[in-house]
């Protein structure tokens, strides 16, 4: 088990999103105030933040990671929206993704092609899903957004509608 979680917490790196890349995925995907929210692979929380302070939208964050569960639970409370995100450790693989209209994600590479399946075969139609740098295999994107970050690395940006 606990070497498992090590190959997983290997696989699924944290690499936290920028503030314009969220600002982006969030205006292109056009939250509305009934939308719930999944973060998967929220690491410090900051997706979840932004969510509940700008659009008052109820947002749940799955992590694997204890370290930045606890990270996560922090930022939240330290923003005031504890009433508005739940942090849960949990490997998103493992939970039932249907009652999100929204979800936001920055994938690893190596998970692209069983995450398009998994939000093909659970997400509901009309379900948005912004994606961070690494395009879902078998999926097109509604839009897709090229942010220059002033180093040889250009972030992306995709929205996608089931």
């Amino acid at each position: 088990m606990e070497e498992e979680i090590i190959r997983q917490l290997v696989d699924l790196p944290f690499l936290p999103s920028s503030k314009t890349v969220i600002k982006t995925g969030f205006s292109l995907a056009k939250p509305k105030p009934d939308d719930v929210l999944a973060d998967l692979g929220c690491g410090d929380g900051r997706v979840l933040v932004y969510a509940a302070k700008n659009y008052g939208i109820y947002s749940v964050g799955y992590e694997l990671n204890p370290v930045l569960v606890r990270l996560a639970k922090r930022e939240v409370r330290w923003n005031g929206v504890d009433g508005l995100v739940d942090i849960v450790e949990s490997d998103f693989f493992e939970v039932d993704l249907s009652r999100f209209s929204l979800i936001f994600v920055y994938p690893s590479p190596k998970i692209t092609r069983p995450l398009s399946l998994k939000l093909l075969s659970e997400c509901r139609p009309g379900c948005r899903i912004i994606v961070h740098d690494h395009a879902l295999e078998g999926m097109t994107p509604m839009y897709e957004v090229h942010i220059p970050t002033g180093t040889v690395h250009v972030h992306k940006v995709y929205v996608y509608v089931i």
